[in-house]
């Protein structure tokens, strides 16, 4: 009875207190070439690219071969990074033109939007309501200190397993940390 008193007290604090959600999906991030881009967390989704002393708003883009790529409803642009030159683009066909003359089409395109910067915090999330992430590297463990005991049984799951569980977390690694597309 004393834990149900307690969770209705924090249970009426909770929903009496006020939350501001403004500014919590703003944020910061370096591009792969080292420029600012940034996000203030306002609606609309307008997304800041900083070059030395040039600004460039979009909504959509995607990063390749030291390029950012960006769109929004009317303007595009290819920005290219290692001279900080900057193509704007009023038609959208023109704007296909220059990308493929410029071999800009990746084969596999990550394109991100305003929530680029925010998107990271989904992996802690996961954690939270499904802790099986958590269970597989203490499984991996396991597996992998029993290999040296001589039991036969499941020796075969546990070898293959022993190595593959390592190279998927080396990729999920690598993917959410190399932005690039490819």
């Amino acid at each position: 009875m004393h834990l149900r008193n307690f969770l209705q007290l924090l249970c009426a604090l909770l929903l009496t207190l006020q939350a501001f959600a403004g500014g919590m999906s703003a944020w910061e991030e370096k591009t792969p070439k080292g420029n600012n881009i940034y996000y203030d967390g306002t609606a609309g989704g307008w997304i800041t690219l900083t070059l030395d002393t040039t600004e460039v708003m979009f909504r959509h883009f995607y990063f390749y071969k030291g390029c950012t790529i960006a769109t929004d409803d009317s303007l595009h642009y290819i920005i290219n990074e290692n001279n900080n030159t900057i193509q704007r683009f009023d038609n959208e066909a023109a704007w296909k033109a220059a990308i493929k003359a410029q071999g800009l089409n990746p084969l596999w395109k990550r394109e991100y939007n305003d929530a680029y910067g925010t998107d990271k915090f989904g992996h802690i999330l996961l954690l939270i309501f499904f802790p099986i992430p958590l269970l597989l590297p203490i499984l991996w463990l396991v597996c992998l200190i029993s290999l040296f005991f001589t039991s036969r049984k499941f020796f075969t799951a546990r070898k293959h397993f022993s190595w593959i569980y390592p190279v998927i977390v080396l990729l999920v690694i690598l993917y959410d940390n190399i932005p690039q597309s490819i």
